[in-house]
């Protein structure tokens, strides 16, 4: 089963990707996303106030 998320920056903006299918339903503050071999975004925040749309993860890039 596949879980879709919104992926917005912290300055509110859709990030890049600004969408996340992952099998993985419950993502926390601190969880890392492995874009590729050079990217990777870290969980902010997770927002799921609209029962419509996708939960949000607020994220920011990991250095």
């Amino acid at each position: 089963m596949a879980f879709l998320f919104r992926l917005e920056a912290v300055d509110g903006t859709p990030a890049k990707p600004p969408t996340l299918t992952s099998a993985v339903p419950n993502w926390s503050p601190g969880d890392t996303i492995p874009l590729g071999r050079n990217r990777t975004l870290r969980v902010v925040s997770v927002r799921d106030d609209d029962a419509d749309q996708p939960p949000v993860l607020v994220v920011e890039d990991a250095a």
